[in-house]
């Protein structure tokens, strides 16, 4: 009997010794496969409204200083730029004419006040005559006439006094507030008109104010958080490396402005070191309270897409699954979500790079699963 060799068939029984041990081994294969990654909570808790937009800073009082009276300026006590006070001489006027005039009405209210008591005297002289008949009538009537007018004049010189004081003092011409000079417009010698050119400018700038828009989706927020406690308004210069400072609202205008949909309001800036400047461009930040709870996550966790801001969750089997979310805002390296996920999902902080969906994760966060331990054991 002939005999017939297979020369392939320990190829084929190698193979499937090779094939069963593959299989056998596949599942540790797949087990080291899982992707290492941290995670995090969703959470449900309030959390801080933050508006951010800019604003600029201004002087919180700007004066324009003019003279209330005429004449020539004999000395100019303020340079350009200068810090100075309320009461602080600024110009001085030359103010002999005004001397003059003021010397001249104290004579005459000096004349007319002898020349009234003189008169009144006679008036109440012809007034006992009359009763006596011994004058008639319209002499007595006369001389009273003569009186009241007297007491007029002396009133009318009074009031010239008083104005005569006025540009005298007027040619002393003082700063009203404290701050900042600026450029002195006006020369010593050159003669000026009443109420006619700015002499120099002074900006008050401790404090400042700080103008700022908000857009008009915020204003029923604010409107009620502004009844219940103060803003916390934050103010920051731009570039600056300065902790922000402080601002408290004063102003808040009393119509949306149409063609921007935003509603501009002030605020009150103690500009102690001067830090701030007007005209200057600043960075401004609203901080309210949420006023009911929100779906938050680490901000790190949302990543953006093509098809929107994404998450991925980690599911009871291990896997992932990717969730197109949508922001409503970001505080503090927390992300605010308004859809995609539930009330305590797992989401991935870490390792978005070496996942896709369906991809298994072996989670390194420490304590992640503490809570949902909790809760099966309350079940």
């Amino acid at each position: 009997m002939r005999k017939i060799f297979y020369p392939f068939a320990p190829v084929v029984v190698a193979g499937i010794i090779f094939s069963v041990t593959s299989c056998s081994k596949a599942p540790e294969q797949r087990k080291a496969a899982a992707v290492p990654v941290t995670v995090a909570k969703v959470e449900s808790k309030l959390v801080p409204t933050q508006i951010n937009t800019y604003g600029t800073i201004e002087a919180y009082t700007v004066v324009l200083i003019k003279s209330l009276v005429g004449g020539q300026i004999i000395k100019a006590h303020v340079k350009s730029g200068q810090d100075v006070h309320k009461g602080d001489l600024l110009f001085s006027i030359d103010a002999r004419p005004y001397d003059a005039t003021l010397k001249q009405i104290e004579a005459n209210l000096e004349r007319d006040t002898v020349l009234s008591a003189d008169s009144e005297r006679q008036s109440r002289l012809k007034n006992e005559l009359f009763e006596k008949k011994a004058v008639s009538e319209d002499e007595m009537f006369r001389t009273r006439a003569i009186a009241e007018s007297l007491k007029r004049s002396v009133k009318v010189d009074e009031a010239n006094l008083d104005r005569a004081k006025l540009d005298v003092e007027y040619c002393s011409i003082r700063s009203p507030v404290d701050g900042r000079a600026g450029n002195v417009l006006v020369d010593e010698g050159n003669v000026i008109k009443a109420n006619d050119m700015t002499l120099i400018v002074i900006n008050q700038i401790k404090p400042v104010s700080v103008s700022f828009s908000v857009p008009q989706f915020h204003l029923n927020q604010i409107k009620r958080h502004i009844a219940e406690k103060k803003l916390d308004l934050q103010v920051k210069a731009q570039g600056s490396e300065e902790a922000p400072m402080k601002a408290e609202l004063e102003f808040m205008d009393n119509t949306v402005d149409p063609t921007t949909g935003t509603i501009r309001m002030k605020a009150r800036l103690e500009n102690e070191n001067e830090l701030f400047w007007p005209g200057q461009f600043v960075n401004v930040t609203i901080n309210m309270v949420s006023e009911k709870p929100v779906l938050v996550v680490p901000s790190q966790a949302v990543q953006p897409s093509q098809k929107g801001n994404y998450v991925y969750v980690v599911k009871p089997d291990m896997a992932v699954e990717m969730r197109i979310v949508e922001i409503l805002r970001s505080v503090s390296g927390e992300t605010a979500l308004s859809k995609g996920v539930s009330d305590g999902e797992t989401v991935v902080t870490d390792g978005h790079l070496k996942i896709i969906p369906g991809s298994k994760v072996d989670i390194k966060s420490p304590n992640w699963n503490a809570e949902p331990e909790k809760k099966t054991e309350a079940k």
